[in-house]
């Protein structure tokens, strides 16, 4: 198996002002991501995802670029199931061949921030593919499952002290539920306002929800 393409697409998703929020980031406008595609000569095709922000904000332009300009060039050709070597393909680039026969890290020019959040979207895709390629879900690969059911909870709670408790509500009723995460701190301005909007939230939860 080869790879034949590598491209990664900027997805800009603007959100109405009325469902916007405001966190610790600022407000938040749009939901930003950067999907990474991966084809094969086999026709097997594997997705990732790369984000260039905390909160899915930022633009995500620049880390298009380094997936499409910088990472695919090393990759066209190669075997995508020797994800190891990749990995080091790509955070190496030119001393790669000094890191593999050294056995430790020579990393190419500014290896951080946006340089590993664009090789993270790669890695995913090469996961993807080589689960594909094996018939096998990509937690098996990793190790397998350690129980048969885990708890999940919502993710979100950005809401006022007034309709906190409405928005965490709909996270029960809709997803059925039983545990849910508010967010509080520097966005709150005060910790007295942070205190009220976790009082508001237990009062419209009752006292035996998460």
């Amino acid at each position: 198996m080869k790879i034949t393409s590598v491209r990664a697409t900027w997805v800009h998703v603007p959100i109405p002002y009325e469902r916007q929020h405001v966190s610790d980031f600022g407000r938040i406008a749009s939901f930003d991501s950067v999907v990474v595609k991966v084809e094969t000569d086999t026709g097997l095709v594997g997705w990732g995802e790369a984000k260039a922000g905390v909160g899915s904000a930022a633009s995500a332009y620049g880390l298009a670029a380094i997936v499409n300009q910088d990472l695919a060039p090393l990759l066209v050709g190669q075997d995508p199931r020797d994800i190891s070597r990749l990995w080091d393909v790509m955070y190496n680039t030119p001393r790669e061949g000094y890191a593999l026969d050294r056995g430790h890290v020579l990393p190419q020019l500014g290896r951080r921030g946006l340089s590993i959040s664009a090789i993270a979207g790669v890695d995913i895709a090469l996961w993807d593919l080589l689960g594909k390629s094996l018939g096998a879900p990509v937690w098996r690969l990793l190790g397998g499952r350690r129980a048969e059911r885990m708890p999940a909870y919502a993710s979100g709670g950005w809401a006022d002290e007034a309709r906190i408790g409405e928005q965490l509500l709909g996270y029960v009723d809709k997803g059925g539920f039983r545990a849910v995460k508010m967010r509080v701190g520097v966005m709150d301005g005060e910790p007295h306002r942070s205190a009220a909007r976790v009082r508001a939230a237990r009062k419209a939860l009752g006292p035996t929800s998460s």
